[in-house]
This record gives C-alpha cells, sequence and structure tokens, in this order.
C-alpha cells in the first residue's frame, strides 16, 4: 500500500540501514539507536527522546515506563528544553499517567533534584499531549552530562508514594551526536557530545513553508454530491480505484464515494481504499468536471478530509501507544504535504503517544499570506513592517485553527442535537472577537504617537488568540 506509513524503528534491520543514511538540515531526519531517538523538523529544530528499557524491565519483573524529551532550535547558543513523562505503574496506558505528585530525579545517588507540578495539557494538530513535567536548565544540564558519560550510569525518578522509573542510557550519546551533527554543532562550543572552537557552518533556524488555502472554497452543490450515486461517474473513478487500491468494492458492486467541490471545474472525491488490522486508508483524487481528463491520485491513506484538508492517522499497533500522521493542505492547485509527525516509539507512555516529534511543518493560513516575500526567521522581522506582517500571519495560522476547532466542535453538537450550546457557542466567540479588538484598539491608541502602535496592537490581538485557542481546546476535551 503506497501511503501506509508504521511508524519507524520497530525493527533492527530497518534501523541498522537507517543510521548509515545521509541527512540533510532542512529536509527533517528520524534517527533511532537504542532505547534513544532523535527527530529533526524542516525548521531545523531538533528533538532527542529516550525511554526505559523494555527488555530489563521484562526480566526485572517490572513495568514503569518513562520518557524524557530535549528541544534545541538550530542555531549558536539555542537552548536546549526539556520535559519528562511518566506511564502508569499498572497498565492503564488510557488513564491519567501520574498523580500530581512529588517525584524527584536522582543520578548515580550523587545528584538529587525535585522535578516541579504537571504542566497544562495541550494540543498539536488535533492531538492532545498532557501529564508532561518541565526540567529545569541545571536538571537538563546534569540529565545530558550523565547521558553522554562513559560507564554505568544509573538515572532514576522517584515518586513521593514509592514509585520508580529508570531511564535508560543505551543509545543516548549515539542519538545526541547525530542531533549534534545535523545542527552543525560538532566540534563547536554548543556542541552537547563533542566541544570544540570552531564557531563557522552553524545551522541556522529555516522559517516554515507557508500554505493558504483559497477564501473561501466554492460550495459543494447537491449536484456534485449527486454524482457519489452517478453510474457514469462511478464508473470513472472504479477505473481509478482499480490502479491505486486493493480493497474490495460494496456488497451492491458500487463504490462508497464522497465529493467535494474544489474550485470551478475540480472535485475532490474520496473512497476506501484499504482496510488492515487497526488501521484503514481511503484514496483521494483531484477530479475534473471534464470526464476526458483522468482523475488525479493524491494518496491511499486519508482518514479525514474537509475544508481542502487531508488528514491521514495511523497507529504503530493496536492500543494506539503510538501514532504517526501527515497532514496535506489544498493551495488552489495541488495538495501539498504540509505536517508530517509522529509520538515517539511504542512505549506504553500514554495514549496517542507521549511527544509531538515532527520532520515537516508548515505554517497554514486561509487566504493570502500578510507576509508573502518576507522571511520571519531573518532580519526582516526586525523592522516595523516586517513584524507586523510576520505577526499579521502567525495571527493567520492561529484564527485558522480556531476555526477547524469551532467546526469540530459544533459537527460534534449537531451529532449529539445539542442545539443550544451549539448556539451559546457561536454567539461567545462573536463576543469574543469583538471584546479581542477592542482591547487590542485600546492598545493600539495608548501608543499612537510612537513607531509601534501597530507591532503592539497586531502582538496584542495574537496573544489573545493563542489563549482563546487553548480555552476552545478544553472544551473540545470536555465535550469530546
Amino acid at each position: 500500500m503506497q501511503g501506509f506509513k508504521g511508524l519507524v524503528g520497530f525493527c533492527s534491520l530497518f534501523i541498522s540501514l537507517f543510521i548509515s543514511l545521509s541527512v540533510t538540515a532542512g529536509q527533517g531526519l528520524s534517527f533511532f539507536h537504542g532505547d534513544w531517538q532523535v527527530v529533526c523538523d524542516s525548521t531545523n529544530t531538533c528533538r532527542a527522546v529516550g525511554y526505559h528499557n523494555s527488555e530489563q524491565q521484562n526480566k526485572l519483573g517490572e513495568y514503569a515506563p518513562v520518557s524524557v524529551i530535549f528541544e534545541r532550535a538550530a542555531g549558536a547558543n539555542a537552548q536546549i528544553k526539556g520535559k519528562v513523562k511518566f506511564g502508569a505503574s499498572s497498565y492503564k496506558v488510557d488513564s491519567n499517567q501520574t498523580p500530581n505528585e512529588a517525584i524527584a530525579l536522582t543520578i548515580n545517588d550523587s545528584y538529587q533534584s525535585q522535578l516541579g507540578a504537571k504542566m497544562p495539557a495541550y494540543e498539536e494538530l488535533g492531538m492532545s499531549f498532557s501529564d508532561e513535567r518541565e526540567l529545569t536548565k541545571e536538571q537538563v544540564s546534569h540529565l545530558l552530562n550523565a547521558l553522554t558519560m562513559k560507564g554505568n550510569v544509573a538515572i532514576k525518578f522517584n515518586s513521593s508514594a514509592g514509585e520508580e522509573w529508570r531511564l535508560s542510557t543505551t543509545g543516548s550519546t549515539a542519538v545526541l551526536l547525530k542531533m549534534d551533527d545535523f545542527q552543525g554543532l560538532v566540534n563547536t562550543p554548543f556542541a552537547i557530545v563533542k566541544k570544540g572552537p570552531r564557531t563557522t557552518n552553524i545551522v541556522q533556524p529555516k522559517q516554515a513553508p507557508v500554505i493558504s488555502i483559497p477564501e473561501p472554497l466554492p460550495v459543494t452543490t447537491d449536484a456534485d454530491s449527486a454524482l457519489a450515486k452517478n453510474s457514469d461517474f462511478i464508473s470513472r473513478i472504479q477505473t481509478a480505484v482499480n490502479q491505486s487500491c486493493d480493497i474490495a468494492p460494496a456488497e451492491d458492486g458500487k463504490l462508497d464515494l464522497n465529493v467535494a467541490r474544489l474550485s470551478e471545474h475540480l472535485l475532490v472525491v474520496t473512497a476506501p481504499c484499504w482496510s488492515a488490522a487497526y488501521n484503514y486508508g481511503d484514496g483521494v483524487w483531484i477530479v475534473d468536471d471534464n470526464p476526458n481528463i483522468e482523475p488525479k491520485f493524491i494518496t491511499d491513506s486519508a482518514t479525514n478530509y474537509a475544508n481542502g484538508i487531508i488528514d491521514e492517522f495511523m497507529k504503530g499497533r493496536g492500543i494506539a501507544d503510538c501514532v504517526s500522521a501527515r497532514r496535506l493542505i489544498w493551495n488552489g492547485s495541488d495538495f501539498i504535504l504540509a505536517d508530517d509527525y509522529s509520538t515517539g516509539d511504542c512505549r506504553e507512555i500514554a495514549m496517542g503517544g507521549a511527544w509531538y516529534l515532527p520532520t515537516k511543518v508548515s505554517t497554514v493560513i486561509l487566504g493570502n499570506d500578510p507576509a508573502a516575500g518576507i522571511d520571519c526567521q531573518s532580519e526582516q522581522a526586525y523592522n516595523t513592517e516586517g513584524m507586523v506582517k510576520c505577526t499579521q500571519r502567525s495571527l493567520a495560522s492561529v484564527e485558522l485553527k480556531i476555526a477547524l476547532l469551532i467546526d469540530t466542535i459544533h459537527q460534534y453538537l449537531n451529532a449529539t442535537n445539542n442545539a443550544d450550546l451549539s448556539r451559546a457557542i457561536k454567539t461567545a466567540q462573536e463576543s469574543w472577537l469583538s471584546y479581542r479588538n477592542d482591547v487590542c484598539r485600546v492598545v493600539r491608541l495608548t501608543h499612537a504617537d510612537g513607531s509601534m502602535s501597530l507591532p503592539l496592537m497586531v502582538g496584542c490581538k495574537l496573544e489573545l488568540t493563542e489563549k482563546r485557542l487553548k480555552q476552545l481546546q478544553m472544551t473540545k476535551k470536555s465535550l469530546i
């Protein structure tokens, strides 16, 4: 199956092949060794992740899943941020993993430090992540020193309730060295593993590509929808399905099609394409209204299509303690890969996986890019015009996320016949938008005599909109 995407790293053969693979900064990286992995995305940000040693725990009859992540953006002096997440000591991967109790980090019985409380839950591309605890700069420093130390190193986390989690060091040095290498930091003062005097040829941060969904997408008419039952249209799509899919048609011999309008002359058509034990994939085609033009195949692994966005979502195994996903965006002429990510190895840390680990990231907005032609990772973003336009781009991206999230909430409420709550959420959003604009207008007028009045107003809107997104994410979580 062309588009089937299982999580990498589950067999030693694949790992050995990947270790020898040459990669280039800006193209992403995924590398496993032992109980560690590093994933770098298309902006050159890297995330190194370590786990417990499952085999050792099984031999000892223990069960204590744990994972640590270190995240570093590209560039010299980029701060390394760290977090830790614990699985339940009894197998309940779909429950809250650990209570918000005191947990201490111990290294070789010589260094000990208390962890902070759990951080707030958050979402990335519809996936919910929670139960994370942030590591301090000191804790990050001691952990990195221990993980690159020769000889036996014992890294433990102990709770006040007597639970103990052991972090494996198997593969940590190789993975952290690979992260240094990808970001051009080997033999520089900023390296984790091999420090040196070099200060040149360090990989710089790269701007995420901006993908604009045409605004607005045309309405799917009744005539468009009726094509799903049209024998000539079905026959046309059946030929395309036979070329790309391996699933049998429905019992009545007709394909189960969904048809939506993409542009004045183009449709997007989805149909079941394959099915496995715990995953499935729909085929997606761009279909011209002209029957003489052959449908264009896009993917065979879609799990949802809506509003110009194709989602692919695959479990790494049946219990779904790890997933991989992709998102393709319609830009007016084709579907472009916008996001590609996994959630780490299948280690029973949490439902869906422990972490958001992208290899491809994009900024997706509705309509025209306010900062077209500007590299917001460069000095272009430092003048007044650049600050305004780059912030407007970020604002447009968050506003699209809110629009899609509200649409999801309304779909759920419509399905559950909760019209009153649906209307209340619509009214609340309209009121909030008016509040945001009024508050930020005050910010601009307060600084009307200065050159920063417009940047401050747009920044105000971005800050409040990001907070609103988190509020709606919590609303969605409580409802669904």
